[in-house]
């Protein structure tokens, strides 16, 4: 599946639940660790201590998530 169509996928999920990317396509933790299938609290864990599962960008103390990023992790685990 190509990345464009899984971005789409994602975005159209994330306005079904009320919630739109910010600018740059960034989406908070909590809905990124629910699209992925984590519990926020698990995903936020994995973030803090290094594990991280995709990369985030840092405004504030917030993690925010790209759509291109969860994409690409999305499609490297589908394969």
């Amino acid at each position: 599946m190509k990345n464009e169509n899984l971005e789409s996928e994602i975005i159209d999920r994330l306005k079904s639940k009320g919630v739109e990317p910010l600018i740059g396509g960034l989406i908070p933790e909590k809905y990124t660790a629910e699209l992925l299938g984590y519990s926020p609290s698990y995903f936020r864990r994995l973030s803090s201590g290094g594990g991280q599962v995709i990369p985030y960008i840092l405004r504030g103390n917030r993690r925010l998530y790209r759509v291109g990023d969860i994409a690409t992790f999305v499609a490297k685990t589908i394969q």
